[in-house]
């Protein structure tokens, strides 16, 4: 497609077209749908406030030679330099990539900071005003299986931010009515460039979709430091620096074993759709943790006996009763880790002194 051009630079990332294209938007600053000229994603700081923002906006856009009557604005924290572009045949999109503010349905109110994902598609055909809305709507759900794939949580699965905007926009001209939807080939082409862009953009701002185990937990606020202390509440005995030094190794070790890293991750993953409300029917009241849901307990003991063996396994009663530490916050917040982390930090205890 050669009707437009994209700049960038630490300050904003430009899409520039030949002629005015028409889109559709839910960027605060458009008309929502029309014809623009320029579509502009601007850089702000992260503590960024203005009394009126769309002052704001006509003032930026003018300092970079944009009519802000002819172009749709775009507002974010996140490093525009690191954008990223994705050609799918006739659909072009680009995408910034922010988390700070992640969000989900049971988010808590004033939880959330600044960040933002905004994407902007381009169609390389004239579209009639329908199939820009259904462009749109698709644009928005390829942006959410993006998210998804991050593993971002905030008490729950996270689709997006509380800020996120998309943009499609397509050349004027004889258009046609035309379905945009993954069961055909233009809209297979769209969610994935969508998803293939916000995917890149956040790799690019260090949200990778494959993170290590460690890296999951220190999202969810659970630090190696917090199982060491935990480890070493319930050691019998004088706690050296040694000590100290072979349990975290063991922990070290064992967050790398892949095995132990889907039992956190399948719990991990448990627990946020069960604070969604999210579960098998026959599973009612699982969310108060009774007595007859034993697979938290047996997934942590299947943690425990493969660190530690038969020691691990007692030490993760200890653990799982007494939950030193880290694990009686996590406790309070989740059905199913808590155990886990008591089987793994049980079984690295036993496993960091077996041949004492």
């Amino acid at each position: 497609m050669e009707f437009f051009h994209v700049v960038k630079d630490e300050r904003a990332v430009v899409v520039e077209f030949d002629q005015p294209v028409k889109y559709v938007s839910s960027a605060f600053y458009s008309r929502g749908t029309g014809r623009a000229r320029w579509v502009a994603n601007l850089r702000v700081e992260r503590d960024w406030r203005h009394e009126d923002p769309r002052s704001y906006v006509r003032e930026r856009l003018r300092e970079l030679d944009l009519d802000p009557e002819e172009t749709v604005a775009f507002l974010t924290a996140a490093d525009v330099g690191r954008a990223a572009t994705v050609q799918k045949g006739d659909v072009f999109a680009l995408a910034t990539a922010g988390f700070s503010n992640a969000y989900c349905s049971r988010s808590k109110p004033g939880s959330c900071g600044p960040g933002t994902v905004n994407v902007i598609v381009v169609v390389g055909r004239p579209l009639s005003r329908r199939s820009l809305v259904e462009a749109l709507a698709w644009a928005t759900e390829a942006k959410c299986h993006a998210v998804l794939r991050l593993l971002l949580g905030n008490e729950g699965p996270c689709l997006g931010t509380t800020t996120d905007s998309v943009l499609v926009a397509c050349p004027p001209g004889e258009h046609r009515d035309v379905f945009c939807g993954p069961a055909t080939g233009l809209g297979e082409r769209l969610m994935s460039a969508v998803e293939e862009a916000v995917v890149t953009a956040a790799e690019r701002a260090g949200y990778s979709p494959t993170p290590s185990v460690a890296e999951l937990l220190e999202r969810e606020g659970i630090t190696l430091d917090d199982l060491v202390e935990a480890g070493r509440a319930l050691f019998v005995g004088e706690w050296s620096e040694e000590c100290e030094e072979r349990v975290r190794e063991e922990l070290e070790r064992a967050l790398r074993n892949p095995n132990v890293a889907l039992a956190v991750f399948a719990a991990v993953i448990v627990d946020r759709f069960l604070r969604l409300g999210s579960r098998p029917r026959e599973c009612e009241g699982v969310e108060e943790d009774p007595g007859w849901i034993y697979f938290d307990e047996v997934l942590g003991q299947f943690v425990a006996m493969e660190l530690g063996g038969f020691a691990g396994l007692f030490n993760f009663g200890r653990y799982d009763r007494e939950k030193p530490g880290i694990l009686r916050k996590v406790d309070e917040r989740w059905l199913t880790l808590d155990d886990v982390l008591a089987g793994l930090i049980g079984g690295a205890m036993a496993a960091a002194f077996k041949r004492e």
